[in-house]
Parts: C-alpha cells; structure tokens; sequence
C-alpha cells in the first residue's frame, strides 16, 4: 500500500482530520519531523475526529487503572487496550495498527514499520505523579506516540520534556509540551530521545492513550516497559 492508497481508508479518513491528510500538510510534516530538535517529533493539535475521540475519552471510564511506583515514576495505567471488551477502544487500537495509518507515520516519518505490531494503553497523573527522564528505548520500539485527552495549563506540570543530550546522557531541557486535548505527539525512539513527564502540581487529571510502533528488531539496551 502506498501514502495515496492509504489516504483512500476509510479508517484515516474516518479518524483523521481533513487538514492532515491533504499532500501539502504531509509534505510539510515530513520536513518538520526531521528538522525539529532535540530529536525528531512532531506536537499536531485538533488531529483526530474530535466527536470519536470524545467516545474514546467516555470508554475508559470503564476501563480499570492500576498504580504504577517506583523511584523513577507514579501514575496509573490501563492493561493494553488489546484485553479491553469496550468496542471504542478496540476500534481505536484496530485504526492506530491498521496498515493505513501505518503508512501514514511511515510517510511522515521514514521509518519503515512492522504490520500490526503496536502497544497502546492509557495512562492517568494527577497530583504529584511523574515519570523520570528516560530514552524508551526497547527491542522493536520506533515511533512513541501520545494521544492527549484532558488539558492542562503550563503552571499545573504535567508537560512532556524533551532533552538535548551530551553523548547518550540527558543535559537540557530543550522543548515542553503541554498537554491539550486532541493533540498527537510522536517521535523517533533512539538512545538519544529522552524525555520525562514532570509532576503533576495541582488537582486535575492529566489523562494520555499512549504507546509504541514497532519495526523490525535490533539490539538494544532494556529498560522496563513504561507509559507516558
């Protein structure tokens, strides 16, 4: 399948936003992911189907979150939305694996993608969660991505941090991104793409189906499994 027969899917036309699926827009997000620092990433606001999206929001409702701590994060996480009986998430979990919005990322990003092969899962920080900087890199991981569902004011923490690096050590904030709902941000999984979730400063929830593309295999450091 090629980037104009994956334009022609009812699934991204469906769940995708008319402004992102016109060639100049993908054209212009080709360019700006690979330009964009400290690694490649892009941060698109208003990108998905806001009445689905909304649907999705009202589903996990039902979903069950289960705590996650350490020394290095607290915050809570659903299982995989591949457990889950709720039909909004399992079709949400169907359009993000599906081969045309594969090819979509791939056309964006140039990176070659496994069929099928994803994490999703939501995620929940609320007052005084965090996760410490890190660089997600695992076996098979390519793209992260977070879908934002709740909005938060740069003063409430919260935001995503991207890191420059000295060699493959975290120096310098250079980029936050705070969260607001409807905005997708991915980027390039690589030893140098470290990012953390700062704390959570007041009462609201800060709410985020996330997770990873795959592609093929390589070797790599482990880090236990996380979710932003």
């Amino acid at each position: 399948m090629n980037i104009q027969e994956a334009l022609s899917e009812k699934f991204l036309q469906e769940w995708i936003k008319q402004e992102y699926r016109k060639k100049e827009k993908i054209a212009d997000l080709k360019k700006r992911f690979q330009s964009n620092t400290p690694f490649p990433h892009l941060e698109l606001h208003h990108f998905f189907n806001e009445q689905k999206l909304r649907k999705v929001l009202q589903s996990l409702e039902k979903e069950e979150f289960l705590e996650k701590e350490s020394d290095l994060f607290k915050f809570m996480q659903t299982h995989d939305f591949a457990t889950s009986s709720t039909q909004e998430l399992v079709e949400f979990k169907e359009f993000i694996s599906s081969k045309s919005f594969l090819v979509y990322m791939e056309e964006i990003t140039g990176i070659k993608l496994k069929d099928g092969s994803i994490d999703i899962s939501a995620s929940l920080y609320q007052n005084t969660d965090y996760l410490l900087p890190h660089d997600d890199q695992r076996e098979g991981r390519k793209i992260a991505f977070m879908i934002y569902l709740s909005n938060l004011e740069a003063q409430d923490g919260g935001k995503l941090i991207l890191y420059k690096t000295k060699g493959s050590i975290p120096r310098e904030e250079e980029k936050a991104i705070t969260p607001q709902f409807n905005s997708f941000v991915f980027f390039k999984v690589t030893n140098k793409s470290f990012h953390e979730v700062e704390e959570v400063l007041v009462n609201k929830q800060r709410i985020t189906i996330g997770g990873w593309l795959h592609g093929a295999y390589h070797k790599s450091h482990l880090q236990e499994k996380r979710q932003y």
